[in-house]
């Protein structure tokens, strides 16, 4: 009985309690011969991956596990890449694609995004 009991207690903690897991989805502007073409960027808190023109970079960090970071930020990497997104007060945010190898190091891509909002 008793196992029972502890049993429903641990399905109903299960259920009522909700992971903060979110999808942020971005339009940003990359200009590129003098036109502007949107690109989307999502992120996936849930995943923990974030999406940035079809390629998908894993292990995804967000909040407090990232340093310098002035309001909320999100890291993920891939190969030899790391995108890093830095978010700003209503839903502006900045994203930059880094090359960690040494032929391609340092900053490769920096475009500013809005939070597409539902």
């Amino acid at each position: 009985m008793m196992k029972t009991l502890l049993t429903a207690a641990a399905l109903v903690v299960a259920i009522t309690t909700s992971a903060a897991a979110e999808t942020y989805n971005y339009a940003c502007k990359v200009d590129s011969n003098g036109n502007t073409h949107l690109y989307a960027a999502k992120i996936d808190t849930k995943a923990r991956t974030l999406t940035w023109r079809g390629t998908v970079f894993k292990n995804l960090k967000f909040g407090a596990a990232i340093s310098d970071c002035a309001k909320y930020c999100f890291e993920a990497t891939q190969r030899d890449l790391v995108v890093y997104v830095s978010t700003a007060t209503q839903g502006v945010a900045t994203l930059q694609v880094i090359g960690t190898q040494p032929r391609n190091d340092g900053l490769l891509e920096e475009v500013d995004c809005d939070l597409v909002r539902k």
